[in-house]
């Protein structure tokens, strides 16, 4: 053999053993599943329906947005209200957000800022971020209690070490709506909206 075709011969073999390294860990690789498929609204109804406090918080965020099961506001405000009962800040939060938007039915009654206020301060109390997010906004605006900018900006710069911080694209409310929905993509493991259902919910029933 030449001294020019031992290289060549080298490479080529450097290039089998390459080759067999990829091939095996292409076949160890595992199959990626779509997200989405691992959830079972049934499941989570069922849940909810035991008592299960974070199946509750999830299943109305679900009925509020309408993601994975028939969207029903009075439903989510039930589960909600159970959620929070039982002392998930979280679904305090969004049920402050239900009733300052009025968001309760097809045609929604007028909101109730003292309501949401009431909610806000529950879950803010338990050191929910966006809690602390909303309830900032109210005292800075004044809106359903009196307003406070020292109350304000002490719960704004608490929210802000949890990493909520006040967007220059979106109002307060439109923020608090974003992450509901994004608590429901988690939920469904969807990363985009589906035009489709999967169970009549029933809300809290």
């Amino acid at each position: 053999m030449s001294m020019l075709a031992q290289p060549a011969t080298a490479a080529r073999g450097i290039a089998v053993l390459l080759g067999v390294a990829i091939l095996a860990i292409v076949q160890v690789q595992p199959c990626r599943a779509d997200p989405s498929a691992a959830f079972d609204p049934a499941s989570l109804q069922q849940s909810a329906a035991s008592g299960d406090v974070m199946a509750q918080f999830q299943l109305g965020t679900l009925d509020y947005v309408g993601i994975g099961v028939v969207q029903d506001y009075i439903g989510a405000a039930d589960l909600l209200k159970q959620a929070a009962t039982a002392g998930n800040a979280e679904a305090a939060c969004e049920l402050g957000f239900l009733y300052q938007t009025g968001s309760f039915a097809k045609g929604p009654p007028p909101p109730d800022p003292k309501d949401a206020l009431v909610w806000y301060q529950k879950s803010a109390a338990e050191g929910d971020a966006y809690g602390e997010f909303a309830l900032g906004e109210m005292y800075l605006t004044g809106q359903g209690a009196a307003r406070d900018p020292v109350k304000a900006a002490a719960l704004l710069a608490q929210a802000a070490v949890q990493g909520v911080k006040p967007d220059a694209g979106s109002f307060p409310l439109q923020q608090l709506q974003e992450h509901f929905y994004g608590v429901a993509y988690q939920v469904t493991g969807q990363t985009h909206w589906v035009d489709q259902v999967s169970i009549a919910s029933g809300g809290g029933q």
